[in-house]
């Protein structure tokens, strides 16, 4: 197979959007008298003094938290998504389509305050996230919605407060470009990375998808709860939430070959409809059982998250 006809199995896809992201005090004082009155007065003292330590212990509670207070009142906070291809180049043999390594392709993201809406566990996928688990793209097999379209549908509704895609620039080096350079929006080989920036508030949470190649339909994303952003009660989230992303099977195509050896596999497929149908419902890929071999999500890929600002790449 020419590296020209591996170009196109991958379609090409729109660049990225992103959208969304008091204190008081008292005082007291104190009375006068005789010598019953002073051992009064001097209770009293101690009274004032404490509730001027209290003010002074609260002053400075309050001083703790007005920071994240007014942030919350200030609005949303742009955050840094970080998507990095961590996988070895020599996970499969040097014989497959992808000389060996696993391929991340472009995605779809949401921010949220429900459930994953990506796709429901135990349910079939929609044709959005067929498209994106089969063959890749976010946009979805020709003439039909993509998952980034159909994410984008359900703004305003649903808890979904944004959405929008996750791609490399239209043409880049490798290893933001298995086979050369590509027009459009190739997948990220071993080394390489998607960053995109969206808007958090209290409350919301992220939850993406990225094609898992080579296979038939297997895809990254979190699970029902997406990866918290920001929590109501705290600060914006930063650093490495991997562990928040699973390896899901979109019981779409059956597992019918072994990793990299089939040929309805992306990128070996000559078309992105390539392929039975399975007919089955979305699991996490440890429940299927087909007997193949696949990493650890964590040997795949790094998410991570940068809350005010871009991380460097």
């Amino acid at each position: 197979m020419s590296d020209d006809t591996t170009r196109r199995r991958f379609l090409a896809v729109a660049g990225s959007t992103t959208a969304l992201a008091l204190a008081g005090c008292a005082g007291g004082d104190g009375g006068d008298g005789g010598s019953a009155g002073t051992e009064t007065a001097d209770e009293s003292m101690t009274e004032t003094e404490s509730m001027d330590d209290g003010m002074t212990e609260t002053g400075a509670t309050d001083e703790s938290t007005t920071e994240t207070e007014d942030r919350m009142m200030s609005g949303p906070t742009t955050v840094t998504v970080r998507v990095e291809n961590v996988a070895p180049t020599d996970f499969y043999g040097s014989d497959t389509p992808t000389g060996g390594g696993i391929w991340v392709t472009p995605g779809a993201y949401a921010v949220h305050t429900a459930e994953n809406p990506v796709f429901t566990e135990g349910e079939e996928a929609s044709v959005g996230l067929e498209g994106l688990a089969e063959a890749g793209p976010p946009t979805g097999f020709p003439d039909e919605p993509g998952l980034v379209d159909e994410l984008q549908d359900m703004a305003g509704s649903m808890g979904v407060a944004a959405a929008g895609a996750y791609t490399p620039a239209n043409t880049v080096a490798d290893p933001n470009d298995p086979r050369g350079e590509v027009p459009g929006a190739p997948p990220i080989a071993p080394g390489g990375a998607f960053e995109f920036d969206v808007e958090a508030e209290p409350g919301q949470r992220l939850s993406f998808a990225s094609m898992f190649v080579p296979s038939n339909d297997l895809f990254l994303s979190p699970g029902a709860a997406g990866i918290t952003l920001w929590p109501e009660d705290g600060e914006p989230v930063e650093g490495d939430v991997t562990d928040s992303v699973r390896l899901w099977d979109a019981g779409t195509e059956p597992n019918a070959q072994p990793p990299g050896k089939g040929p309805d596999q992306a990128p070996a497929q000559d078309s992105p409809d390539q392929g039975a149908d399975e007919g089955g419902v979305v699991r996490p890929l440890d429940s299927v059982m087909d007997g193949y071999d696949y990493p650890a999500v964590s040997d795949v890929i790094r998410v991570t998250l940068t809350p005010g600002g871009s991380m460097d790449g």
